[in-house]
């Protein structure tokens, strides 16, 4: 290939090079979480996002939601495109373009995926105990 040109598709080794790196396990590691993706005609400021929910150490419940919500559209955005990597006429520069917006989205993913939700069961019966044991130590103090 001398020259590049409009024309020119990726190839199929090369293709296939790019989605073997973009479902390799470490493929996300020392990669930048994008600043914002647009979805659907939709732009998501993901980096902050994912810092600001990142910065609480678990997903608070009034975010449990969005959190839920966001995995969900950039795992939908992801398979779209994989699959445009995996089966349209590309250029070079946009196969490899895909490639990085695929890795930089999983980024995102597994950071909101690594946040804990807190058990709201487990807090509540802890909660409970606490109670009682509070009220034991009470009645005991006054016998």
């Amino acid at each position: 290939m001398d020259s590049e040109t409009d024309d020119e598709v990726v190839s199929e080794q090369r293709r296939s090079e790019l989605l073997d790196r973009i479902s390799r396990r470490g493929a996300t590691i020392g990669e930048q979480i994008p600043e914002e993706v647009t979805i659907d005609d939709q732009t998501i400021a993901l980096r902050s996002f994912v810092w600001e929910t990142k910065k609480q150490g678990v997903v608070p419940p009034e975010k449990r939601e969005s959190v839920r919500e966001v995995r969900a559209t950039l795992n939908r955005e992801r398979d779209r495109l994989k699959e445009r990597l995996r089966s349209e006429d590309l250029s070079p520069e946009e196969a490899e373009e895909l490639a990085d917006a695929i890795v930089g989205i999983d980024r995102a993913i597994s950071a909101l995926k690594s946040l804990r939700e807190p058990d709201l069961k487990q807090h509540a019966h802890e909660e409970y105990v606490e109670s009682n044991r509070r009220w034991v130590n009470f009645i005991d103090q006054l016998l």
